[in-house]
């Protein structure tokens, strides 16, 4: 028995999917129990009011972020056949590049922050100016972080990346706690999340140092047309991918009275919960097949045995949501009154399972630089901001409406793969066939 335990162990932290995902997940569920005590003590200490001022201050950021986050796999797929070449010098040109346009988007959007502050308030109806000043100063200090993530994620540096992610989420934690408790409420819990978002870019820059001592020599030139011509399309994806989970909570937020708005972020908050525990095994998977697509080796089997993770947990824990839904929402949200949601939960959580399998689709895509799977993915974006726009009666009626765009989605994005898979295996075939007769 020992024995078959040892080659089980041993499997799992030889096979490159499933031990880089073991690292991120074991850091992500210790980091996302500090997460849920976090959104556990808002929402039994913030009022529903202000706790929909905190969750739609969160997707704000999200969505402001879309452009940072959107050039990680731009980081990534660029950076990642740099280092598997110890060229350094490379990484350090591309670093540059890129940190030189971002240094100048935070302090614009600053100052658009800024002077903009009552406009965006009145939108979101959040009275407290400086709550949106907060939210700016995260969303600047977010474009020169970002950097650290990407480069990491090339470095398949896993281990490092589940390090400083803990880390940040521990300090989301314990400083949320202490600045609610000494009586900042709401601006309290927005100073802690600008706090633990500083902790993760600055450990992963230690880390890299090696990087950043390198020497650049006239041969690490950087092709900025390249990055240009992967980097727009692959943002936009982002950009409507990250729309999907963000317009909602952005949109109920303006349409409807605060006290609902409150009680679709705590139906939100618990259904993404699927998301939280499988959107680790996407950020494995990427530099992964990078590495694999430009080596020319296999990489389906990578991407079939990551939906399979994805799709187990999220079935099993939409189960869960349909047969318990009060005991669910009591779990995350103390307040009674977002019970009145519970009936929501087992659609809101179907919606999120699905979100998760296209962001795996999405992830699979750019790695293998099928960059026209942004145009889907906006349009859907475009079309959930629409259809929510016109028909928003109820909150179950916001529900309906993603989970219809979402499934459509991953309908299209099923249908493109398996157009790309089959032109694949076309391709191998003749490969092979020319091996053997050669």
């Amino acid at each position: 028995m020992s024995k078959k335990i040892r080659h089980l162990w041993d499997y799992l932290f030889r096979h490159e999917l499933l031990a880089g995902t073991i690292y991120i997940i074991a850091g992500s569920l210790i980091g996302n129990i500090f997460i849920f005590l976090f959104s556990l003590f808002m929402g039994r200490n913030l009022t529903v009011e202000g706790f929909g001022v905190l969750t739609s201050a969160v997707s704000l950021i999200s969505l402001m972020t879309i452009p940072a986050g959107s050039i990680t796999p731009t980081i990534v797929s660029f950076a990642g056949s740099h280092f598997a070449k110890g060229d350094y010098g490379s990484v350090k040109a591309l670093f540059i590049k890129i940190m030189k346009p971002f240094l100048a988007i935070s302090v614009f959007l600053f100052f658009c922050f800024f002077i903009f502050a009552g406009y965006i308030g009145d939108f979101f109806r959040i009275t407290d100016r400086s709550i949106i000043v907060i939210v700016g100063i995260i969303v600047a200090f977010t474009y020169v972080g970002i950097m650290s993530t990407g480069l990491l994620q090339a470095k398949l540096a896993f281990k490092y990346i589940s390090f400083s992610t803990l880390a940040g989420n521990i300090a989301k934690f314990v400083f949320g706690v202490g600045f609610v408790f000494l009586g900042f409420a709401v601006k309290g819990a927005i100073w802690a999340i600008f706090i633990s978002g500083l902790i993760p870019p600055i450990l992963g820059f230690i880390y890299l140092k090696s990087v950043f001592i390198s020497k650049i020599n006239k041969e690490n030139k950087i092709n900025f047309k390249s990055i240009i011509s992967y980097g727009v399309p692959s943002s936009l994806a982002m950009l409507g991918m990250t729309s999907l989970i963000s317009a909602d909570i952005l949109l109920v937020k303006h349409f409807f009275d605060p006290l609902q708005a409150g009680i679709y972020s705590g139906l939100s908050l618990v259904g993404k919960i699927i998301y939280f525990l499988t959107a680790p095994i996407g950020s494995v998977m990427f530099p992964l097949i990078v590495k694999k697509h430009a080596k020319n080796e296999d990489y389906n089997n990578i991407f079939k045995m990551a939906i399979a993770m994805v799709l187990v947990p999220s079935i099993l824990i939409c189960v869960f949501y349909f047969l318990y839904p009060d005991f669910s929402m009591s779990i995350v949200v103390k307040n009674e009154i977002y019970k009145s949601a519970a009936n929501m939960l087992g659609l809101y959580g179907i919606f999120i399972a699905i979100y998760s399998l296209i962001a795996l689709f999405v992830y699979y895509f750019l790695s293998i630089k099928k960059t026209k799977v942004c145009i889907p993915l906006i349009l859907a974006a475009i079309i959930q901001l629409i259809l929510i726009t016109f028909y928003h009666n109820s909150l179950s009626t916001i529900v309906f409406i993603s989970l219809f765009v979402a499934l459509i989605l991953l309908v299209t994005l099923i249908v493109y793969y398996l157009k790309i898979y089959r032109e694949y295996k076309e391709i191998s075939n003749k490969q092979a066939v020319i091996g053997v007769t050669g």
